[in-house]
């Protein structure tokens, strides 16, 4: 199947919502943008997104339109789940339920882990600790460690990055996160042994190149790396919006040779 032109528009496709239980009793939804396909591409989003918000709605679009299986997942602590958000802490134990959830219920055979920020570091420990058919990790602006983030914060621009309803639908999570436990990403990237793509824009504005850096350099073979000389120091899904041409072929040409369709 061709893929359509990365700048090209489409019908946003319909939702089917599901829920499953985490292992600790935390009951996590997701939405699945159905079609036959032999994957699926699961979507983590960052941290203050739900799979509701519109940038996850037209990535869901435009990965459904390439003839992708899409499932966006609400982690804990954001949009419908339940619990609280722990910086990758048990959220990757939300993202296997889930996997499992669609193995059980659907004719699949592997699934791409699609993380942005922060769910970029819950990708990585999702795949590396659950022993999951995956067959590849797209990552997009990830989280290396959250000891080294360290935003670039500008008063005069900070309006392009954070919407105000964005602000006003916060995420339920742990105000002493910089001293509760969390995994790093660079620590469980050494136990994933797929293919692995990192998306990042040059000085990113919340979480810095560096950090895909970081990750690329413990990450194993086969592995690659962009680093987008992208004006405005966007952040991860931002970037589909500032920057479409530039990224959506990248995104459309890593899951063309590393996941099932």
């Amino acid at each position: 199947m061709s893929s359509i032109p990365a700048t090209q528009s489409f019908a946003e496709p319909r939702a089917i919502s599901g829920t499953v239980v985490s292992f600790d009793g935390t009951r996590i939804h997701y939405d699945i943008y159905d079609r036959p396909s032999r994957g699926a591409v699961v979507v983590i989003p960052g941290f203050w997104r739900d799979r509701r918000h519109p940038a996850m709605k037209r990535l869901a679009g435009l990965l459904h339109a390439n003839g992708h299986r899409v499932a966006i997942v609400d982690v804990r602590g954001h949009g419908d789940s339940e619990g609280t958000y722990g910086f990758n802490l048990h959220e990757h134990y939300d993202v296997a339920a889930v996997v499992r959830q669609l193995f059980a219920t659907s004719a699949i055979e592997s699934v791409t882990l699609l993380g942005l920020s922060y769910g970029g570091a819950i990708a990585i420990s999702a795949a590396a600790r659950h022993g999951l058919p995956i067959s590849s990790l797209l990552l997009i602006s990830p989280v290396a460690d959250f000891a080294l983030i360290a935003p670039r914060l500008n008063l005069f621009t900070l309006h392009r990055h954070i919407a105000l309803g964005q602000a006003l639908k916060k995420p339920r999570f742990d105000w002493r996160a910089k001293r509760t436990a969390k995994l790093r990403a660079i620590d469980d990237v050494h136990d994933v042994h797929v293919p692995i793509s990192l998306i990042h824009v040059k000085d990113d504005w919340l979480i810095g190149h560096g950090h895909s850096e970081a990750i690329f350099e413990h990450a194993n073979e086969p592995k690659e790396m962009h680093i987008l000389d992208v004006s405005g120091n966007y952040h991860a899904d931002r970037i589909f919006s500032v920057a479409q041409s530039v990224v959506e072929p990248l995104v459309l040409d890593f899951l063309a040779r590393h996941t099932l369709r």
